[in-house]
């Protein structure tokens, strides 16, 4: 499987800086624990690799109008039992306890370290723009990811979350550059690609690790980190300068 996608004979600006989400983009969910968590409510035999693929589909719900009458986790959980085939009440029950109960994001991407510091190696600047829940630092730290990022915002610290332009302009504030100079990585549509192009980003790279979305016309796809490191290089070596 190739690890990028792009528009054919179009070549990405060089970035000075490439922000990134992290979780689903760094730190993926632990599919193992929602399986757990469903059988656990009456619905067993979910693969994790499609536990987590479902969730990453799901996860743009969270910003719809409907159903009706459920917060943003219930949304999702709607979407997540469909992705799934599931019935919606035990999915979204067990989904709510995940998301809301247990620490789920506990999988560091086997490349995320290495692809961090060939792109410190390039020259370019990693940087960290996460709706989080206020303890970012304490989660990179957790996974020593910290010390690769020159500017971290957490949403719950910022004030703003994504997909709100203004979490990304807090970002290249702190850093300094126009948008147009930087990439943004992430994992959602709605939060990722749609946050970052409305924040003026030059290059959004949406990390479709289930090759879900290559329906999408126009979005740079990669379905490994390596593939990034491919772009920057790709991008030094064509010589386009944000």
């Amino acid at each position: 499987m190739s690890t990028a996608a792009r528009p054919a004979g179009d070549v990405p600006r060089t970035p000075r800086a490439i922000l990134f989400d992290v979780g689903m983009t760094l730190v993926h969910p632990d599919g193992t624990l929602i399986s757990a968590e469903l059988a656990a409510h009456g619905v067993p035999g979910v693969a994790a690799a499609d536990a987590v693929a479902a969730l990453q589909m799901a996860c743009d719900a969270s910003h719809m109008r409907l159903p009706a009458g459920h917060d943003a986790v219930g949304r999702t959980g709607f979407a997540f039992a469909g992705a799934l085939g599931l019935p919606p009440e035990p999915a979204v029950a067990a989904l709510r306890r995940c998301l809301t109960e247990l620490d789920l994001y506990r999988d560091l991407d086997a490349d995320a370290a290495s692809m961090l510091q060939a792109l410190r190696d390039l020259g370019i600047v990693p940087a960290v723009v996460s709706n989080s829940d206020g303890t970012l630092l304490e989660e990179l730290d957790r996974w020593s990811l910290r010390g690769y990022f020159d500017v971290i915002v957490d949403s719950t610290v910022a004030g703003v979350a994504k997909p709100d332009p203004g979490i990304f302009r807090i970002a290249l504030d702190q850093l300094g550059l126009d948008g147009e100079d930087c990439w943004y990585v992430g994992d959602h549509v709605v939060n990722d690609v749609v946050g970052g192009m409305a924040a003026g980003i030059g290059e959004i790279v949406l990390y479709d690790r289930f090759d879900l979305f290559r329906h999408i016309p126009g979005v740079r796809r990669i379905t490994e980190l390596p593939g990034l490191v491919t772009l920057a290089r790709e991008a030094l070596a064509g010589a386009v300068v944000g």
